[in-house]
């Protein structure tokens, strides 16, 4: 029956939440790190060899992260008191920078082409759309002067 594969479609659009548009988020930061696990990366900016993102659900003390490894994707949430500044444990503790960021509204179109590295995935979810940005640096570079 086709009216009930339209129906079971419906329901799903209307069941996805986007965290971005709907304000369920009230912070981002973008996390850099010196992590050297492949060989390649040795290649980059010390410091500035791997980025993702760190979002701070609204009004709460959970944090998600996502992270892009090269091998597989890394999605985690930490459940803190609101209090609890979280961006400063993992700053120590992990020994990264971070930068604060507002998510923008990505243009209506395709993003440029590139290859799926750290760099683009974080691109992506802040809503930056150049084609000049490629390394971890570029990136910290392009979202201090904003």
């Amino acid at each position: 029956m086709p009216w009930k594969s339209a129906l079971r479609k419906r329901e799903f659009s209307e069941m996805r939440l986007d965290i971005f548009a709907a304000g369920v988020y009230s912070e981002c930061y973008v996390v850099f790190a010196d992590n050297t696990s492949l060989w390649w990366l040795k290649l980059l900016k010390p410091g500035f060899r791997h980025c993702y993102v760190i979002l701070r659900l609204y009004k709460t003390g959970r944090w998600l992260e996502l992270n892009p490894l090269s091998n597989q994707f890394l999605a985690a949430i930490y459940d803190y008191p609101p209090d609890f500044d979280f961006p400063g444990y993992i700053r120590t503790r992990r020994n990264v920078r971070l930068c604060r960021v507002e998510i923008a509204a990505a243009p209506p179109k395709c993003a440029p082409l590139s290859f799926f590295t750290c760099v683009e995935f974080v691109k992506r979810v802040i809503g930056l759309h150049n084609c000049f940005i490629h390394t971890p640096w570029q990136l910290y570079q392009k979202i201090s002067k904003l």
